[in-house]
């Protein structure tokens, strides 16, 4: 994968499972108009509930939980998100996958500056059982990194530790699980988030 905008050391290490990279550029006319855009997609980036994420040819809905018709909510660290999927439903998440967001972090470098909003799966809160409800493991983490070098803005997602979660799940939600961790549902995730990447930096409605 190459990168622009060095951010490699921001990125979990891949200690068990597969991974995942999806990243894409845009370069501004000015230092100043790429810092602009730089702030305004920085707080665009935690405005889940407008995220437009599609698997395969089909929507896949991010809310933010207890917001969900909140357009403008900003994502707040610890926030639990719950992911409507085009695929079969998750029992064990009440029909929903769901993340919960366990990092936001502003990075200023000498000549880097980057944003950070880092998910991992969590439980359902409507689940008294406590297991992790989402077609991974709760060791998988999803890292996006919006950096700002120069005129150049760089936007990348990074998934870390794939595993398909098997485990305290119901037998239905085993299949499930297995099938959609695979990619049976995307043709692939990267190909999902790569999507996701070129348009957010394309569409700059803020």
């Amino acid at each position: 994968m190459k990168y622009k905008i060095d951010v490699q050391h921001l990125i979990p290490i891949n200690n068990n499972g597969s991974e995942n990279n999806a990243i894409s550029f845009l370069l501004c006319n000015s230092e100043t108009e790429a810092f602009d855009k730089f702030r305004k997609l920085s707080q665009k980036l935690l405005q889940i509930n407008n995220w437009k994420v599609n698997a395969g040819k089909n929507p896949t809905e991010f809310c933010i939980y207890h917001n969900e018709n909140d357009k403008s909510a900003i994502a707040q660290l610890n926030d639990l998100i719950k992911i409507k999927m085009p695929a079969p439903k998750n029992n064990l998440g009440k029909g929903f996958d769901w993340v919960k967001v366990n990092q936001i972090q502003s990075i200023e470098q000498k000549e880097i500056k980057a944003f950070l909003l880092q998910m991992k799966p969590h439980s359902c809160p409507d689940n008294s059982s406590g297991s992790i409800a989402h077609f991974y493991t709760g060791e998988a983490s999803n890292t996006f990194i919006l950096a700002k070098k120069d005129k150049t803005l760089q936007l990348s997602i990074h998934g870390r530790n794939e595993k398909p979660n098997t485990i305290k799940v119901g037998f239905m939600d085993v299949l499930r699980n297995l099938f959609v961790a695979s990619g049976g549902i995307f043709g692939g995730s990267k190909i999902q988030w790569q999507d996701f990447t070129e348009e957010f930096l394309k569409n700059q409605t803020i």
